[in-house]
């Protein structure tokens, strides 16, 4: 080396070196993962309106459908009119196909209605949201029911019983023939001159035979009572759920002639006629063979 003349540096990674790249590494990494889970991987943000959302917890309650958990509440908040709540609610990836127009939410609450408890659940777990599906077209906004909607049966019979006055008849009351449920209460309104009671019910597809024009209908729910001088007192009902949500009862006579159609009109009686409950024509049902169990592969339902 001759004066004034420097040596090279020369400039040699250690050993450890590479490792300075998993921070930048792991970062983009981490990142990565956050948008996959938030963005990818979870379901959309939808805003369900509510009229009262007593019971839910931001965070805490869940969206359920088929008894599997497909979202959780993320915020509740007034709507700037104050005459709604507005709750955010964050689905799942798997339930994405559950935002789409069409699509009923409402709030499962313990109630006893006809006679039976539901939604025992909620006592230990709290309130939760839960879906009815649509298949309309991809949505993120709704309008939440105030109570279960009743499933559709479209090729069930519909008809009208008028009556003076509703009684013990509620949604849902039971429709009975010869003792058996064959229908059931849809709705109920005021006539057009509010004189009478237009209750509005559906007879299952199967017994849809059993109603002729020529049907007769009578209130059977509450209890009978009748006193006898020599058998005393005797306390009867259609069934037990009868006495709480009410029931509707008929029966057809022997000579039965057309059948009844859709929008038929029947007037509800108090009673039953002396001979109505005597009659007993013969009337052929297409009745559905009972379910059997199976041990079919559970491939067999993912076909």
């Amino acid at each position: 080396m001759t004066r004034g003349t420097l040596a090279a540096a020369s400039v040699k990674p250690g050993r450890l070196s590479w490792m300075l790249w998993l921070v930048p590494v792991g970062a983009i990494g981490i990142c990565i993962w956050f948008f996959y889970r938030d963005y990818i991987a979870t379901g959309p943000l939808i805003t369900i309106y509510f009229q009262n959302a007593e019971g839910l917890q931001k965070e805490n309650t869940q969206v359920m459908y088929r008894g599997a958990t497909v979202g959780q509440v993320k915020s509740i908040d007034l709507t700037g009119d104050n005459q709604h709540v507005k709750v955010k609610a964050r689905l799942a990836g798997s339930a994405k196909n559950l935002a789409r127009a069409g699509s009923l939410f409402w709030i499962v609450r313990p109630e006893v209605r006809l006679g039976s408890i539901s939604g025992l659940r909620t006592i230990v777990s709290g309130e939760y949201v839960t879906v009815e599906p649509g298949t309309g077209p991809p949505t993120n906004s709704f309008v939440a029911a105030e109570e279960p909607p009743i499933p559709d049966e479209p090729q069930a019979l519909q008809i009208t019983l008028l009556a003076g006055n509703l009684g013990s008849l509620q949604k849902q009351s039971p429709v009975f023939y010869r003792g058996v449920q064959v229908g059931e209460v849809v709705y109920y309104q005021l006539g057009a001159d509010a004189r009478q009671v237009a209750i509005h019910a559906r007879i299952w597809h199967e017994y849809a035979p059993l109603v002729r024009v020529e049907s007769k209908f009578w209130n059977a729910g509450g209890l009978d009572i009748h006193f006898g001088l020599f058998k005393g007192v005797q306390i009867s009902a259609e069934s037990p759920k009868t006495v709480i949500s009410g029931g509707i009862e008929f029966a057809t006579p022997t000579d039965f002639q057309t059948g009844a159609t859709n929008g038929a009109v029947f007037v509800l009686n108090e009673k039953p006629g002396e001979k109505w409950t005597s009659w007993a024509p013969s009337i052929s049902l297409n009745l559905p063979q009972q379910a059997v169990r199976t041990n079919a592969p559970a491939q067999s339902f993912l076909k």
